[in-house]
């Protein structure tokens, strides 16, 4: 009885320490491996000859990384394991954290993380862009401010604030959902219809896209040296966020597998990710449901199908907002 009553606070603790390791690695490692990878990956926007030597250097590296993470998202989806998908999403996002080091040349520093976006530089910076559709939550937010002429350093400030209250919910719900998890297995339960997981079966990725969408909007709003170019890493989060989503669906086909009816009663009861309003999920589900006949896909091919789709879709809404930023300026606030 002793040891039973002991097993909450463990896990608890084991999931805090978890959070703590995560809340680290997102604050304070980027500034610490910046300040070594600066000696190898020094600034040299004033040495032309040099600066075209490490891109043909670093070209065929980030073309090769490039494809290496777009196998392992492909791979995992067609073959269902999503533990190679989900490496994919993170390593896809991970040179996002490369903003964080303001340098006249993009690879200088903690930069070099962003040598696997190289294609995209390649071809146009402004792809980088093709994601801007996921700034609508942030342009909603910071609209009454504009509206009460907030501007310059104190729209930034706020700006930042937001984003580290965005990385704050994603690091608790993703603390919740392990403390869950780990009792879950603990007590050799095979599906989690308790305590956070009644209100979204998958709260630690739902914590992970909070976290990440947070970092996408510090990096957005990172200095930027004079004369230097940072475009928006939206499209990176975009489809790394997309990707999420994806891996759960992945591992939902195999719960179902695994336990049958009632994987399929918890699904009908509880929501995918986020607690919404019926019409709302239904609009949400609506490109599946024409595509797949279905709300949810029922194979990994049918995931990849899904990805294809939405990310197509979410694209073409991007292009039409950077469309009225165009005309307008009124959505840009950073």
């Amino acid at each position: 009885m002793r040891l039973k009553e002991l097993k909450l606070p463990s896990l608890t603790l084991l999931a805090i320490v978890f959070t703590v390791a995560l809340t680290f690695a997102t604050l304070e490692l980027p500034g610490i491996l910046n300040s070594v990878l600066r000696g190898y990956f020094p600034d040299i926007y004033w040495e032309p000859e040099s600066i075209e030597a490490l891109m043909n250097y670093a070209r065929p590296i980030g073309y090769v990384c490039l494809v290496v993470v777009i196998a392992l998202v492909i791979v995992g989806f067609i073959t269902e394991r999503g533990h190679l998908s989900s490496l994919g999403s993170f390593t896809f996002f991970l040179p996002a954290f490369g903003y964080f080091a303001a340098s006249m040349f993009f690879l200088t520093g903690i930069g070099i993380l962003r040598v696997m976006w190289l294609p995209f530089w390649d071809s146009s910076p402004t792809l980088l862009r093709l994601g801007d559709i996921s700034y609508l939550p942030y342009w909603i937010v910071m609209y009454p401010l504009r509206l009460l002429d907030v501007g310059g350093m104190q729209l930034w400030l706020a700006g930042n604030l937001l984003a580290s209250l965005i990385i704050g919910t994603g690091l608790l719900l993703f603390c919740v959902g392990t403390v869950t998890w780990f009792y879950g297995k603990s007590e050799n339960k095979k599906v989690f219809d308790f305590w956070i997981y009644k209100y979204s079966r998958h709260p630690q990725y739902l914590g992970f896209i909070l976290w990440s969408y947070g970092v996408m909007l510090l990096a957005t709003l990172a200095p930027v040296p004079f004369g230097g170019y940072q475009p928006e890493p939206s499209l990176p989060w975009l489809i790394s966020m997309l990707l999420v989503i994806c891996v759960a669906l992945t591992e939902e086909i195999t719960m179902i597998r695994q336990a049958d009816e009632s994987y399929l009663i918890y699904r009908r009861s509880a929501p995918f990710m986020l607690p919404l309003p019926r019409f709302l999920s239904r609009m949400l589900t609506a490109p599946n449901r024409i595509l797949l006949k279905k709300d949810y896909p029922g194979s990994g091919r049918q995931v990849l199908y899904t990805f294809v789709t939405y990310c197509t879709i979410l694209i073409l809404l991007s292009i039409l907002i950077q469309q009225l930023n165009l005309f307008g300026g009124i959505l840009r606030f950073f």
